[in-house]
């Protein structure tokens, strides 16, 4: 990957070479060919891909004309990225009643944007020596959050507190390779985020795929906001309701509860959606729901 090409940019780069490799490899082929909509899916992504690799040398040339990017932009990708995980990780402190570690994660991107500059690399260091002892823990692990993210994030701010002090310079995106590059990775991001969607549904098939991509798979660009709906199914007694599924009508969105019967929705866009489920008779029940921006909504069920 080139080191010219802005940190937005890197970041998106950098989860398409570690989360997109992963299905496109030799030895995922069988699995993925026995399901059309994932081989159809793999495949578009794999032409992408072709196509990227050839943009970025071109981004490299015009780097040398001053394309770099400005380190007021940087603290904006710190922010929103510590924001996302804040979110991310109240939503499991609140599933596992962790509370002591959640009175950690209160915080915006807004609050970030306002820190001293001196303060920002300080934040981020703390930020995942808490979050580092949970990237083992199987429940944290389909939140997303990885080391790999970790690590870009505070490379990223080991840049901007390198940066305090100098003046910065603004980044070119209108030339060719940019808009190119920009376009491509946040189509290639949203067919991982599809790919994943489509195993979820046929983890039972292949739980050894399912957990590996997992692994492989970290928080989606700085940009992504953690919006999104969760909440458990319930039978008669208030008890959860293992492996329901849960459907976004009108959508392919689809989710299976845990063992405590927990099921969550997370990078949804803002408005309203209709969620659905059913009891072994064939009773559905449907609830309206909105979701906020950066906000994660509760809705449970009772079967």
């Amino acid at each position: 990957m080139s080191s010219e090409l802005n940190a937005l940019q890197a970041a998106r780069v950098k989860t398409i070479d570690i989360s997109g490799r992963f299905f496109v490899i030799d030895k995922n082929k069988t699995f993925i060919n026995a399901y059309l909509p994932l081989k159809k899916e793999c495949t578009e992504y794999a032409v992408n891909l072709a196509l990227l690799k050839t943009l970025i040398p071109q981004k490299d040339y015009e780097a040398i004309t001053g394309i770099v990017n400005d380190k007021t932009d940087l603290k904006v990708i710190i922010a929103d990225s510590l924001e996302e995980i804040a979110h991310t990780t109240l939503a499991y402190c609140t599933k596992e009643k962790k509370v002591a570690l959640a009175t950690s994660f209160h915080f915006s991107s807004w609050d970030v944007i306002k820190m001293k500059e001196e303060d920002i690399l300080p934040l981020v260091i703390r930020i995942s020596k808490l979050l580092t002892p949970l990237l083992t823990d199987i429940k944290f692990m389909e939140y997303e959050i990885t080391d790999i993210m970790l690590s870009s994030l505070l490379a990223t701010a080991t840049t901007y507190d390198e940066s305090i002090g100098t003046q910065g310079t603004t980044s070119n995106d209108a030339s060719a390779a940019n808009t190119g590059i920009n376009t491509l990775t946040l189509t290639m991001l949203a067919q991982i985020r599809q790919v994943r969607l489509l195993n979820a549904r046929n983890k039972k098939l292949n739980p050894a795929f399912y957990t590996d991509l997992i692994l492989n798979t970290r928080t989606q660009h700085a940009a992504t906001r953690s919006t999104g709906i969760q909440g458990h199914v319930l039978n008669k007694l208030g008890k959860g309701i293992a492996n329901q599924q849960v459907n976004i009508v009108g959508t392919n969105l689809s989710a299976f509860t845990d063992a405590d019967g927990f099921y969550s929705f997370l990078k949804l866009t803002i408005g309203k959606y209709t969620l659905q489920t059913s009891n072994e008779g064939g009773d559905s029940d449907l609830h309206e729901v909105e979701v906020f921006y950066r906000h994660i909504t509760t809705q449970d069920f009772s079967l």
